[in-house]
């Protein structure tokens, strides 16, 4: 083979390994925005953890896969028990050895370049600020560093430092950072307590489709919680919610729907909601699913 010809040969191989990298890059990508929408009702889609975790799970193995090991390692890791699935064990070693393997992956080099989900990784495994490890902060990242503070996890409690890095990831439109400041206004940590202003950031993430912050608008408009009570306006809100999966606005839809809480009582359409929570594990739904069935047997 001639010089020439050793040339092209290798020009073709580098574009076709340059092509490769961009396919894996993308489908990962794509995963991760699958993922958020079955764990936060993100971009219209309908919360399902079990679907959310085997995407974590069934991610092949390759440069792309730091980040789908730190997943994993949440699952694993006892202290994050509303993270769980029946086919990864809650055991603190496992965890460690997920972690190990991002570390190995070069979980860090992914972050240093600007992935955001690697970002929020880190922030989740080390004991130190990303600032120190002079990677971009970006909004993912912020939202990270305000649950270490909040949570004290790897950090020392420090309420008004999670506010801090809450602001900064909702300012840049993060509905998960906006719901968890809008919680932080909701209870006075870190900040002064402000029911408008929590209703403010609920209402950002509601707008954004996550679940959680549409159920909250619920309940803030049911209760009249800092603005004028609207059983009307919750009814919207929690149906937007329960429409995604969210259980415990549906659990809401069928109480108030059974009890006739300024709506007309419809028992057909509580026992329906009730249900659906049910189907979800959530225990007062099935015993108000009781409750109500005996009922309409005596009727």
């Amino acid at each position: 083979m001639d010089v020439s010809n050793a040339i092209a040969c290798a020009a073709l191989k580098e574009g076709m390994s340059d092509l490769y990298q961009k396919i894996d890059k993308y489908l990962y990508e794509m995963r991760m925005i699958e993922l958020e929408g079955y764990l936060y009702g993100m971009n219209r889609q309908k919360i399902d953890e079990e679907k959310a975790y085997d995407i974590i799970i069934d991610a092949h193995d390759s440069e792309w896969n730091p980040v789908t090991n730190v997943w994993k390692a949440r699952l694993a890791d006892p202290e994050f028990p509303c993270f769980k699935s029946s086919r990864v064990e809650k055991n603190e070693s496992i965890a460690n050895a997920f972690c190990r393997r991002a570390v190995d992956l070069n979980i860090e080099g992914m972050a240093e370049a600007g992935d955001q989900y690697a970002c929020v990784c880190l922030g989740w495994m080390y004991d130190l600020t990303i600032e120190g490890m002079g990677i971009d902060l970006n909004k993912y990242a912020r939202l990270c560093f305000g649950e270490m503070y909040e949570y004290g996890r790897g950090v020392r409690r420090n309420d008004s430092t999670a506010v801090k890095w809450y602001r900064k990831a909702a300012e840049q439109g993060h509905a998960d950072a906006q719901y968890s400041l809008g919680h932080m206004y909701e209870n006075g940590r870190g900040v002064d307590k402000n029911k408008s202003a929590a209703v403010e950031w609920y209402r950002k993430a509601a707008e954004q489709g996550f679940a959680d912050g549409q159920y909250y608008i619920g309940i803030i408009y049911c209760g009249g919680l800092g603005v004028h009570e609207s059983i009307s306006t919750a009814l919207q809100w929690y149906r937007k919610a329960a429409e995604q999966g969210h259980a415990e606005a549906q659990f809401h839809l069928g109480y108030l729907y059974h009890h006739g809480i300024r709506v007309d009582k419809n028992y057909s359409t509580a026992s329906d909601w009730y249900h659906k929570a049910m189907e979800q594990g959530h225990a007062d739904a099935q015993l108000y699913l009781v409750e109500l069935t005996k009922k309409r047997k005596r009727t």
